[in-house]
């Protein structure tokens, strides 16, 4: 049998309720974890700080349009 279309927004709606929560879990266990390792290890916030940095990329604040560069 063919579930309707409300069927079917409904149990996407659990689904993505239990995802959300399941991600949740598994952050709040990473996060325990990499606490673990780092007393483990004796890592400190500083040291982290270079390789969490690297994975992101600074926002441009503003841009000049490409007419007013002087070159």
């Amino acid at each position: 049998m063919i579930k309707s279309y409300d069927e079917l927004k409904a149990e996407m709606e659990t689904i993505q309720q239990q995802m959300a929560e399941a991600k949740k879990n598994e952050r709040t266990n990473a996060l325990k974890e990499v606490k673990r390792l780092c007393k483990e290890f004796g890592f400190t916030a500083g040291m982290l700080k270079g390789s969490i940095a690297e994975g992101r990329k600074p926002k441009v604040k503003y841009r000049l349009p490409s007419h007013l560069n002087a070159t």
